[in-house]
């Protein structure tokens, strides 16, 4: 590869400025923002049997703060309880209620409609290669952050 500038962080910040702006537009049809639609379905996924904060924080890489504001307003919204576990009182499950299990065909069709759009028009190997390739721009910028 050519050592000179390639843009390409210029071209995932004009995607997830298109992205943010087109397609989640601040809220979703259910009213919730698309932190809180994001959160819900990672948490109402069945392959994800016991969530803490922790587990949200690694899957979004966002930092404890972020996760706690945005975890504290699902909370206040009904959408979670947090329970307390009992052989780590510093740790808390993230449980759905059963508004958010009510509405989770409706998270999921939310979430996949809108990947179907980003994807419009793209051959599935070529997707296939995005993701591999954006796995491993995230795996390298985790090793930037832990080297600091």
């Amino acid at each position: 590869m050519d050592e000179s500038y390639s843009h390409v962080g210029r071209y995932i910040g004009r995607l997830y400025n298109l992205m943010r702006r087109n397609l989640w537009k601040g809220s979703t049809p259910l009213g919730y923002s698309s932190a809180e639609m994001k959160l819900l379905s990672f948490i109402l996924d069945p392959s994800n049997q016991s969530v803490v904060q922790k587990d949200i924080e690694e899957e979004f890489s966002l930092r404890p703060p972020t996760a706690t504001e945005i975890l504290k307003k699902m909370e206040k919204n009904g959408l979670i309880t947090r329970v307390q576990e009992e052989a780590d009182a510093r740790c808390k499950r993230i449980l759905p209620t059963e508004k958010s299990i009510r509405e989770k065909d409706a998270v999921f069709s939310y979430l996949h409609n809108f990947d179907k759009e980003i994807i419009k028009g793209i051959p599935e190997k070529d997707v296939i290669a995005f993701c591999r390739t954006a796995e491993r721009m995230i795996e390298n910028m985790k090793k930037e952050i832990t080297e600091d």
